[in-house]
């Protein structure tokens, strides 16, 4: 029978990792105090039905951290909440946010799966935690809960796992960063270097904690590599202690497999050792009571990191009680704009037509921006398509648009072609109206407001 590459280096990471992670689990916790093992099963997770988001993934972690410390004989797991979560107290609006975190936990259903082949107890479907309860006992707040018989052994004593860093958690503010550390965890150690060779669509559900069919956007691979891969690449190269590059298998011309190259940096300074406290949700809960939704607030946070989010925060509060300025009909659009500097918080000026004139300004430039983005869109991909495709869309703008122009436009065209800055931005208008359809210069307010939080 004849190996693949991806199938030796498969096999050699379970012979492996058999023997040198159950000579270091017994060192495992002592050597990092901040670390935990995540079961590889644990790693490349897909939900069933709803997504997972990142500071749930985050907050599961530092449960898990907390249970294996206890030890898996164990039915019941208890720890102060000052001890998974900063920041927040239990009589505070902000335990809303980690109640709705550990509801996620508890009714999403997750295909556990090891993104090696072979390797793994593979469970099955089933919730991340089986319950989970909040509870005052001697003036501190308590945590607790249990995880189901099918997947608490594995979970808390694993004979495969990857040793995450919960410091490194702390910087990590991307779901697909998230994921693609943990799994490349697994990987850095083993002869080789490369994690497991997959479909490029095996890595969608895992790196964006969406479910299949949800992908919208990323049903094509460039949108995928463009949004997910690259980023999360990044991301784990700038904050993490590892090397990651994408390894992009063709089959022809089209994408078939996707694995990632792993390695340890030789030199970098190690985050200090401290308590398993990793996830902040305070400013959450500070966002949603300033009337912004969760879903909302956590994407800004994960965007622009939790100082800046924090002091837009600040700006917004202070905002909302002014009384001598026009009311804030969206808290969400506020600080988006704050955010993406496109308004800064007024100092003291009175409710008059000067802050009637910033906010017309702020949604103006945002507009402008927007506009700008969907047509550097549309060229991307005219530039991504074939030659033949890239011709037959030149013969069409000639043929709809460039013979009804006006004589001037249509000698400037003959003689300079696409390269003149005036005919250069008719084709690109021509280019957005064919990928995205007439009015896509004219968005709502929703689609501004989405815009400004990914941009």
């Amino acid at each position: 029978m004849n190996l693949s590459p991806g199938d030796v280096l498969e096999e050699h990471d379970v012979a492996v990792s058999a023997i040198d992670q159950r000579k270091s689990r017994a060192l495992a916790v002592e050597a990092s105090p901040t670390s935990v093992r995540k079961a590889v099963d644990a790693l490349a997770i897909v939900p069933t039905k709803d997504k997972l988001t990142v500071l749930a993934r985050k907050v599961y972690n530092v449960m898990m951290y907390q249970a294996q410390r206890q030890g898996v004989d164990r039915q019941i797991y208890r720890a102060r909440l000052r001890d998974v979560i900063n920041g927040i107290d239990f009589n505070s609006n902000n335990t809303e946010v980690l109640k709705e975190h550990l509801r996620q936990m508890v009714t999403t259903k997750v295909e556990w799966q090891s993104p090696s082949t072979g390797e793994g107890a593979r469970w099955g479907v089933a919730a991340l935690i089986a319950h989970a309860e909040l509870s005052t006992v001697a003036g501190e707040v308590v945590m607790e809960w249990s995880y189901a018989p099918t997947i608490k052994q594995a979970i808390l004593d694993p004979d495969r796992y990857a040793k995450i860093s919960l410091s490194f958690q702390t910087k990590l503010k991307s779901m697909a960063g998230l994921v693609l550390y943990e799994i490349c965890c697994r990987y850095v150690d083993n002869p080789g270097g490369v994690t497991a060779r997959k479909p490029w669509a095996w890595w969608r559900p895992v790196l964006t904690g969406m479910p299949e069919g949800h992908g919208g956007a990323y049903d094509q691979w460039k949108y995928f590599k463009r949004d997910v891969v690259k980023g999360a690449v990044a991301e784990v190269n700038q904050v993490t202690d590892l090397l990651v590059e994408a390894i992009e298998h063709k089959r022809g011309r089209s994408m078939a497999d996707l694995q990632f190259r792993v390695s340890r940096k030789s030199q970098h300074k190690t985050p200090l050792a401290s308590l398993a406290s990793p996830v902040n949700l305070r400013d959450i809960g500070r966002a949603i009571k300033c009337g912004i939704h969760q879903d909302k607030a956590e994407r800004l946070m994960g965007k622009f990191g939790e100082q800046k989010f924090s002091d837009a925060l600040d700006a917004l509060e202070e905002r909302l009680q002014r009384n001598d300025l026009d009311v804030v009909r969206s808290p969400e659009k506020f600080i988006a704009a704050i955010l993406n500097n496109v308004v800064e918080q007024p100092p003291s000026i009175k409710p008059s037509d000067a802050n009637k004139r910033v906010d017309k300004a702020s949604r103006l430039a945002l507009l402008e921006r927007y506009r700008e983005a969907k047509r550097k869109e549309a060229e991307s991909l005219f530039n991504e398509s074939t030659e033949s495709q890239r011709a037959d869309q030149i013969v069409e703008f000639e043929m709809r648009v460039m013979s009804a122009a006006n004589p001037a436009l249509q000698r400037t065209y003959r003689s300079r072609g696409l390269s003149a800055p005036m005919t250069r931005a008719i084709f690109l208008k021509f280019l957005a109206d064919s990928q995205f359809g007439k009015g896509w210069d004219t968005p709502t307010d929703s689609e501004l407001l989405e815009f400004s939080f990914g941009h």
